[in-house]
């Protein structure tokens, strides 16, 4: 197999990881809202990977922020977007309708990807988007119905993820980190006029503010970095599919966590999600579009 296909699954393999914390620190916080985390942790992930892109183009970095051009900052919109929703998602329904409406990402993902990249999805591919499918299924049936405005604006997200997942491989011969800062500022942005509009305004206790500062470079930083690197490698459906590691791995950070123990629907459920997981990470590789 492809040491870089293969460099490249572990990177998205490994973004998740860092993603799946996010309820667990919402969880922790003292009563910060879904404007100002969304205010406070986009505005921290765009200053830490604009650290990262100093970091590594040092001089160039002006000329590499031009050279990723308007595919980042389309991409950026994207993500940004998916950010916007997932903190406002939490906060108005339940995390297991979340969680199955994250199920679309891989399926949006290969519609966009065959119409804009011509990238054939592998019979591998379909049978790990079917198993994290009933995974999912499984992992909130019985749940308790979330509220509809949530719903639709994870599912909303969700369409933003799948749509930044084919920007990125629409880029895929340049860094596409950029599109992370550009994320970043736009959900910041949208964060920060809401937050102002509703007269909640910015003021947080110390702990929430640092948990905000956690969930920007932790959490969302380093996880969307690493999954901007595996976008150069790694098709837009596999992307959306790695992704999905993190509805497996957030109920059981909040288990360890604050001791909130999944039901016996979300251990099977993600057994079968890490399965597909498996399963995509040692398929071979689609054959390349144009």
């Amino acid at each position: 197999m492809d040491a870089d296909l293969v460099k490249g699954r572990v990177l998205a393999l490994m973004a998740p990881i860092f993603w799946s914390l996010t309820g667990l620190v919402i969880r922790k916080m003292d009563a910060a809202t879904e404007w100002q985390i969304n205010f406070y942790r986009s505005g921290t992930v765009a200053l830490f990977v604009l650290c990262v892109l100093l970091w590594r183009y040092r001089r160039q970095t002006l000329a590499m922020i031009r050279c990723a051009g308007f595919k980042a900052m389309v991409g950026g919109l994207c993500l940004g977007s998916a950010m916007f929703c997932n903190i406002f998602a939490l906060k108005h329904t339940t995390v297991a309708n979340a969680m199955l409406l994250m199920a679309v990402g891989p399926i949006v993902a290969a519609i966009l990807g065959r119409i804009f990249l011509s990238e054939r999805v592998t019979a591998w591919t379909w049978l790990a988007v079917a198993l994290t499918v009933v995974g999912i299924a499984i992992m909130v049936g019985g749940g308790d119905a979330g509220g509809l405005l949530g719903d639709l604006v994870a599912l909303g997200g969700m369409l933003g993820f799948g749509a930044y997942a084919v920007v990125l491989r629409m880029g895929r011969h340049v860094d596409m980190t950029p599109a992370v800062m550009y994320a970043g500022l736009f959900s910041s942005a949208g964060g920060g006029a809401a937050a102002l509009a509703t007269g909640q305004g910015f003021v947080l206790t110390a702990f929430d503010f640092l948990m905000c500062l956690f969930l920007g470079v932790v959490q969302l930083g380093v996880g969307s970095v690493l999954f901007a690197w595996a976008s150069r490698h790694v098709s837009a459906t596999e992307l959306t599919l790695f992704a999905l590691g993190e509805p497996v791995l957030g109920p059981l950070w909040t288990w360890l966590g604050v001791g909130e123990v999944p039901a016996p629907a979300t251990f099977l459920g993600g057994g079968i999600i890490f399965i597909a997981l498996l399963i995509q990470t040692f398929a071979p590789p689609a054959v390349k579009g144009r």
